[in-house]
């Protein structure tokens, strides 16, 4: 133990000493490299950035420029007489997107009482009155005015250009809507890498534009926290969570802040693979030095570790062999001394039965005796029934799998079925595929199984309905296999006793109605076929058992030394 002991500790210091020796310098060294060649890469990023918002806002400052001076000069060249005219002003909106490029959505004249006096645009505003709204009163006292996006009456995010004229002494409104996806790409021009973006918000921190995450006039990051100053300006910012380089600036009469960001992470990003290439290329040589001594340990202690794996797995094999041996055994000692006893009272209740007969018909309290004898042989009975299905859990009975056409055995079974189910207005049907192969199964068990599902079904369909059946084969991971399912439209089972129902004992039914152990047995037999059992269910609408069967001869038993069980 001390020599192995010492081994191991000797180990681990070479390999501490070795890594220590190869990759610490290199460490060092791919740090330093990371800081000083990240910090280049995040100022030249900058760079791109300042410049990227500089160029956006002279081209935002000449787009909001023209359009305004496109608007002032149509007021100042129209009177209000021609320009009220719907065919005129839909002429000048023409005109003007020819000659500055689909810029304007629409163009509305607008009283001193906040009327429309003419419209033209994809939208009914002709009856909409703007006398209280804020851009009208900001418009009437100013003479001009762009606004922030906003909703209005159209109930969609857009911005307004508007001036006020005069015809003689009497005021009108000119209003034209910016087309806002030109007014989107104008922004999004340039590009950013994968995470880079360029948007604008108003002072409330509002989007005006739409941003890769998110919308117009949704809230960003920046809501809350924003101040005047001249110029351009940078700085990193935390937004959930995420590291980002912000570059701003205000423009449109610091109404708004144009703003480019990208994430600190992907400027790094080229200095960091550059960084790992690198390191990587040095390592190689000094990985080589220390990779024998390495691998080495490592293929001891897997070693070690697989022994120990298949130790615990056998114990856990044989504990669960234990377990099913032991509730096998215990099943079939319990039935069999609970039959002793129960043979005595039989046969005792024969005897009374006979003394019973030879008591005078007018003898008071014959009847009563003869009901208690009729009852308490009912109770022998069902404790017979108990005990029978206890060996059967046991799995005293030696299983003889045949070659079973599945289709025919059913058709035995349900016929068998039928009279009671009929009783019940319950209607069993069958339905199965051509040509399908035999199952390897034993055809009494099988019919055993199928007995116990339909009287499953009889018990949650009071009212009747159907039973369905259905055979139809199916290829899983290239082995065949045969399908028989059990559908009802009964009452169906809520998921907290759908999870227990193949557990023995457990029972939903009343007081001496049920055992719990029919499902559980059911369960044992299509297991020691090689088969499995599986159910479906759901609450008003019904249950369906499904039996998957084996074909071929190889999957006849299971493996218990592997830890395959007949119980689950």
């Amino acid at each position: 133990m001390r020599t192995a002991l010492k081994q191991l500790s000797l180990r681990s210091r070479i390999l501490t000493i070795l890594l220590s020796v190869s990759l610490l310098p290199l460490l060092i060294m791919s740090f330093g490299a990371w800081i000083v060649f990240g910090r280049l890469s995040e100022r030249k990023s900058l760079e791109v950035q300042r410049t990227v918002v500089e160029s956006h806002a002279r081209a935002v400052e000449a787009y909001l420029g023209e359009r305004m001076c496109a608007i002032r000069l149509l007021a100042s060249t129209q009177n209000l007489t021609e320009i009220t005219d719907q065919d005129r002003l839909k002429h000048l909106l023409s005109s003007l997107n020819n000659d500055g490029g689909s810029g304007f959505i629409d163009l509305g004249v607008i009283d001193s009482q906040g009327r429309h006096l003419a419209y033209v645009g994809p939208y009914e505003l002709l009856d909409k009155n703007y006398h209280e709204t804020d851009w009208f009163k900001q418009v009437w006292a100013e003479g001009v005015y762009i606004s922030d996006v906003f909703l209005g009456y159209r109930k969609v995010p857009h911005c307004i250009i508007a001036v006020k004229s005069y015809q003689g002494e009497t005021p009108w409104i000119l209003r034209a809507t910016i087309d806002s996806d030109r007014f989107d790409a104008l922004v999004k021009t340039g590009s950013l890498g994968e995470t880079g973006d360029v948007f604008i918000v108003n002072r409330a921190g509002l989007y005006q534009t739409s941003p890769k995450k998110g919308a117009r006039l949704d809230s960003s990051a920046l809501a809350g926290r924003l101040e005047s100053y001249r110029g351009v300006q940078n700085r990193k910012v935390k937004i959930n969570g995420t590291t980002k380089i912000q570059v701003t600036t205000w423009i449109n009469n610091n109404q708004w802040l144009l703003v480019a960001e990208r994430d600190a992470a992907e400027v790094r990003a080229p200095v960091t693979r550059a960084i790992f290439k690198g390191a990587l290329i040095a390592a190689a040589s000094m990985i080589l030095i220390i990779i024998t001594t390495f691998l080495a340990t490592r293929h001891l202690t897997s070693r070690i570790d697989v022994a120990n794996a298949q130790r615990e797995e056998m114990v856990r094999a044989f504990m669960r062999s234990a377990k099913l041996a032991s509730i096998g055994e215990l099943a079939a000692g319990l039935a069999h001394e609970i039959n002793n006893p129960l043979a005595i009272i039989a046969a005792d209740q024969t005897n009374i039965g006979d003394i019973v007969k030879d008591i005078p018909d007018n003898f008071t309290g014959r009847e009563e005796v003869q009901e208690s004898l009729e009852r308490s042989k009912r109770q022998v009975q069902r404790c017979k029934n108990i005990t029978t299905r206890m060996l059967q859990f046991g799995r005293k009975r030696d299983t003889e799998l045949k070659q079973t056409d599945l289709p025919g055995c059913l058709r035995d079974t349900i016929s068998l079925l039928e009279r009671q189910a009929s009783v019940r207005n319950i209607k069993l049907i069958l339905e199965t595929e051509d040509n399908l192969p035999p199952a390897l199964v034993d055809p009494i068990e099988l019919e055993q199984v199928i007995i116990n599902l339909v009287n499953n079904s009889f018990h949650a369909m009071r009212d009747g309905g159907e039973i369905r059946f259905a055979v139809r084969r199916a290829s899983v991971a290239g082995l065949d296999e045969l399908i028989v399912e059990a559908g009802d439209n009964g009452s169906g089972m809520p998921p907290e006793v759908l999870e227990r129902i193949f557990e023995p004992f457990f029972t939903t039914k009343k007081f001496g109605q049920g055992t719990g152990l029919g499902l559980s047995v059911c369960y044992g037999i299509v297991q020691s076929w090689g088969g499995k059992m599986e159910a479906e269910s759901e609450p008003g609408r019904g249950t369906t058992m499904r039996l998957k069967l084996p074909v071929k001869p190889e999957n006849k038993f299971p493996d218990i030394n592997k830890g395959e069980s007949w119980i689950g």
